[in-house]
């Protein structure tokens, strides 16, 4: 590549890969079919990107960075951290509406792929923005604990169960839709259905003992 400089070719083939990886999975792309898919040849995907792994992290940590940018948003420490955690639910939930086949596409590869597993997990470790991100998330619920907001708790633990709650929700949403007769929703109505729900599960689930939000 050319120092900082993204051309329209490299784009193309960005956007070729990305699609092909969530369609077919990282192992049944091939670097012909995204050429295709992109309009350039192969050589020029190897010109760029030298290997179809080398595609891979640069699409997965554009994923990461844009997570990161909406989870530090929606940090403030001047805020109450039930309203950042309304947000960050709430810019999750347009993100994944945006990169629908995401949750399933990470699920395929974290389960079946060690490689693409360690690597994943390399960058959680090593990013230095997703550091910074999860320390200032930890210092916004550590703060929340010490002024009797919220109720002990690990920050991780709250990740995790935020993450879990609205990944679920666009995995399952054709089953609950299409097989538990929910006649006359859409997903996109099931979907805000499920952000109220699971921002006021989690918020209430803050609560100390003996309260509940007002």
């Amino acid at each position: 590549m050319n120092g900082n400089i993204i051309s329209s070719t490299e784009l193309n083939i960005l956007a070729a890969a990305e699609k092909l990886f969530l369609e077919k999975g990282f192992k049944a792309a091939s670097t012909t079919e995204i050429a295709r898919e992109a309009g350039c040849n192969q050589a020029l995907v190897h010109y760029y990107f030298r290997t179809k792994e080398n595609l891979f992290d640069k699409i997965f940590y554009a994923k990461f960075e844009t997570v990161m940018d909406f989870i530090d948003r929606s940090i403030r420490d001047d805020s109450n951290i039930f309203n950042s955690i309304s947000s960050i639910i709430d810019e999750y939930f347009h993100f994944l509406t945006e990169n629908p086949k995401i949750p399933y596409f990470l699920f395929n590869e974290l389960t079946q792929n060690q490689e693409r597993r360690k690597y994943i997990r390399e960058v959680f470790l090593s990013s230095e923005r997703g550091q910074t991100v999860f320390s200032r998330l930890q210092s916004m619920v550590e703060r929340a604990i010490r002024t009797g907001t919220i109720r002990e708790i690990d920050p991780l633990d709250l990740i995790i169960d935020g993450m879990s709650l609205v990944v679920f929700s666009f995995i399952a949403a054709p089953i609950f839709i299409d097989l538990l007769g929910r006649d006359g929703n859409t997903a996109s109505e099931f979907l805000e259905h499920r952000k109220k729900e699971i921002t006021t599960l989690l918020i209430n689930g803050l609560m100390p003992v003996g309260t509940t939000a007002g």
